[in-house]
């Protein structure tokens, strides 16, 4: 894993300066508020570091990345010379998987057609399933397998995403889901109320439709 800095600019003021980087590292999961993908959370050199999602690129790496895959981020840095403060925000990610010779191998991430020349769906629902230490000590995991499933044995899942994430707060209340759009929150789910939460993504389904 590597950390590299590029270019410095420096405002007019001299208060900002702005600097271009090219991070690796691997992908620990998103950050979540209001419902929306702010930052995600990538570990390099035994640092977490949360780097700003710009809307663009949301939708694309919502629906590539899985926590634990390397990834490779580029964007720009800014220094508040008075808060003392670094920003990174991403202008392009990339997916760096294994090829046969166990190389890091480039995979841009993007809402382009496939190679078959088929586009991807984009899902109409997508469904945040915290996977923090207290969610998933209290069956977080579980939960996620078990959406996947019911979903896909109701044909729903090519129009739905299930989505591990980080943190969604309310951490008394574990373990939390969270339904996009309209951030409808589900707290302290237990196996039992997953149907219900499918029940809920099917009217999703049929408003959007």
């Amino acid at each position: 894993m590597k950390k590299i800095f590029l270019e410095t600019k420096m405002s007019h003021s001299d208060c900002h300066h702005s600097l271009q980087f090219n991070f690796e590292g691997q992908f620990l999961g998103f950050v979540v508020r209001a419902g929306k993908l702010k930052h995600l959370r990538l570990m390099v050199l035994s640092e977490e570091l949360q780097i700003k999602i710009p809307k663009v690129l949301r939708d694309s790496v919502s629906h590539s990345l899985q926590p634990g895959e390397m990834i490779g981020v580029m964007g720009v840095s800014k220094f508040n010379r008075r808060t003392h403060k670094l920003k990174l925000k991403a202008t392009q990610v990339t997916l760096l998987s294994n090829s046969a010779t166990s190389s890091m191998v480039p995979v841009p991430i993007s809402n382009t057609p496939s190679v078959s020349g088929k586009t991807k769906v984009k899902p109409k629902v997508k469904v945040l399933v915290c996977q923090k230490s207290g969610c998933l000590k209290k069956g977080g995991k579980g939960l996620l397998q078990q959406l996947e499933q019911i979903l896909r044995d109701r044909n729903l899942d090519s129009h739905v995403k299930v989505q591990s994430t980080g943190c969604l707060k309310h951490c008394s209340s574990a373990p939390n889901v969270v339904m996009i759009p309209g951030n409808h929150r589900y707290t302290k789910v237990s196996s039992k109320a997953v149907p219900k939460i499918v029940e809920g993504v099917a009217q999703k389904l049929e408003i959007y439709s």
